[in-house]
């Protein structure tokens, strides 16, 4: 299966310089150099005969048809399911992670059945009438960049009305985030664990690029998600939800969804898991600095799964948990209540 991987001329990775007799991975901003012989911090870039390849081009570790609440994704094509994949591994070292079963674990080689080529991926989406487009999932897909961009360009041609998201941390480098809104990248669900000092310490990252990429994404016209999962000692301070709340309100726009998500103890982090008072104060705290959009996540049942008007307040659209219920928007996506136009994308 090696040498058969091998033999595959698209494993070649296309975000690269050459330094000297090393060669610098571009993928995203942990900026491996590697010699000959070695692989990156992800584990899925390795120099081979002077070459980068990647370790998990089709090699994929799940495939599902999900929610796009799941993702989540409140307000972009709500009560639709999406074709979701993810392979292996992660550029971030989060010891909490929920995923570890794939994100702690490098690319594997054993069975065939793993590889999927973007042409049969593609087929599968379009193939099943419920899917409405690619969701890159569960394990970091900036490290799928490469199969990404190609399964991108054979489904915008294959259907030009199928969409095509990322669940990631935010951390490519801007060439690659480029090339993935130029080839028809149409979501974006952006993950943060804590403020600057935290993702240094937990997540070996630095917040300011992810930071960068979400205004970038901003401004090529990308529906933005951004979710803070709520982690006790880490992330669950009054001056972080301060931060990140003004931060989007100032920077961004008040109309993109802010998801506070509960925290379980998973992998190598066992702090108790999120008190609901602390979501909820998390929730108060974006709403009173502008946010129009900011929800509870993780949470079974909790009202703040649903969507609220910012002028009345009245229900729009309710969910149970990642479920979608029922849409209560007119047609040109206003309240039905009070006229107020709802930020959504259906």
């Amino acid at each position: 299966m090696w040498d058969d991987y091998l033999s595959n001329p698209k494993i070649a990775a296309r975000f690269y310089k050459k330094l000297n007799n090393k060669t610098k991975c571009l993928t995203c901003h942990q900026g491996c150099s590697l010699g000959e012989g070695q692989i990156g911090y992800c584990k899925t870039r390795k120099v081979i005969n002077d070459k980068l390849i990647s370790l998990n081009y089709g090699n994929i570790s799940s495939i599902s048809l999900n929610p796009i609440e799941k993702k989540p994704l409140y307000h972009f094509y709500p009560g639709t399911y999406a074709t979701t994949i993810g392979s292996w591994s992660c550029n971030f070292a989060c010891p909490w992670c929920q995923n570890y079963s794939i994100t702690k674990k490098e690319p594997d080689f054993s069975k065939e059945s793993d590889f999927l080529s973007p042409e049969d991926l593609v087929k599968i989406i379009t193939q099943n009438p419920n899917s409405k487009g690619i969701s890159f999932s569960f394990n970091e897909p900036t490290l799928i960049a490469e199969y990404a961009l190609d399964v991108m360009k054979i489904l915008s041609k294959a259907n030009p009305s199928l969409h095509s998201g990322f669940v990631t941390n935010g951390y490519m480098t801007n060439e690659v985030l480029i090339e993935l809104i130029n080839t028809g990248l149409s979501a974006m669900t952006i993950s943060l664990k804590g403020g600057k000092e935290m993702m240094k310490k937990y997540c070996r990252a630095n917040i300011d690029y992810i930071y960068e990429n979400i205004a970038t994404a901003y401004e090529k016209g990308i529906h933005i998600e951004i979710v803070v999962l709520v982690i006790p000692t880490v992330s669950d301070s009054i001056e972080f939800f301060e931060e990140i709340s003004r931060r989007i309100v100032n920077d961004y726009s008040k109309d993109i969804p802010l998801h506070f998500n509960a925290y379980y103890p998973a992998y190598k982090f066992h702090k108790p898991r999120t008190e609901i008072s602390t979501l909820e104060k998390a929730r108060e705290i974006a709403m009173n600095a502008g946010l129009n959009y900011v929800y509870i996540g993780n949470i079974l049942g909790h009202k703040a799964l649903n969507t609220y008007c910012p002028n009345c307040q009245e229900i729009v659209i309710s969910r149970s948990q990642s479920r979608f219920i029922e849409n209560r928007l007119t047609e040109n996506n206003c309240c039905k209540n009070c006229g107020y136009e709802i930020f959504v994308i259906k």
